[in-house]
């Protein structure tokens, strides 16, 4: 009960970020730079600059699932239908292990094209990722709480991958991936057993 409750009121203040908007809305894009080329999954953008140069980006602050978990390529897909072939700016925030660049992305509202919304914020609110606690203490701090808000909304309401079932967060999936032996097919194995056999045979 007491945990309903905390998602409840949770939910109550998300309801700020419908009122106020999306975080950078309001903006104009007349100036974007940048241009979405394509779209890995559901938080990893491809994108080309002014200067035809390429960058993978990263949507900082949220995790979606991964393209084979449950809801992965709907995440993706719900993500490509906002931003692919349009102009976008990006809220640099660092540089990943990866070498991928981090970023709040902003691009055109679905609603209205002359509003800008922000991109990342906008895939929680419809339930396509989660908020990337791991990493939230390098958000700003009203960031960082309109992101677990709109989460915890989504959640509440059952949208997106929320109204699927038991979602395991993309992190523990990545981890339980790594760990799982690479299934061996039985004509490997056969081969496998054969080499064996011939190699105790040569050194007998």
């Amino acid at each position: 009960m007491g945990r309903a409750v905390w998602i409840a009121r949770f939910a109550l203040l998300a309801l700020l970020v419908g009122l106020t908007g999306c975080l950078g809305g309001g903006h104009s894009l007349a100036q974007a730079d940048w241009v979405v080329v394509a779209v890995h999954d559901g938080d990893t953008l491809r994108v080309r600059g002014p200067d035809a140069r390429l960058r993978t980006v990263r949507l900082a602050g949220i995790d979606a699932p991964e393209l084979d978990q449950p809801a992965g390529a709907q995440a993706r897909d719900a993500l490509r239908a906002w931003v692919l072939g349009r102009a976008v700016r990006l809220d640099d925030r660092w540089v990943d292990r990866y070498g991928r660049w981090l970023a709040v992305v902003r691009g055109p509202s679905p609603e209205d094209e002359r509003a800008v919304q922000d991109v990342n914020l906008a895939l929680l609110q419809q339930g396509w990722a989660w908020h990337d606690a791991r990493h939230a203490h390098q958000q700003p701090w009203l960031e960082r709480w309109h992101y677990r808000a709109a989460e915890l909304a989504a959640r509440a309401a059952g949208r997106g991958l929320w109204g699927q079932g038991e979602a395991l967060p993309p992190w523990e999936w990545r981890r339980a991936t790594r760990r799982s032996p690479a299934p061996t097919s039985p004509s490997a194995a056969a081969q496998t057993s054969e080499s064996c056999r011939c190699w105790s045979w040569a050194i007998r």
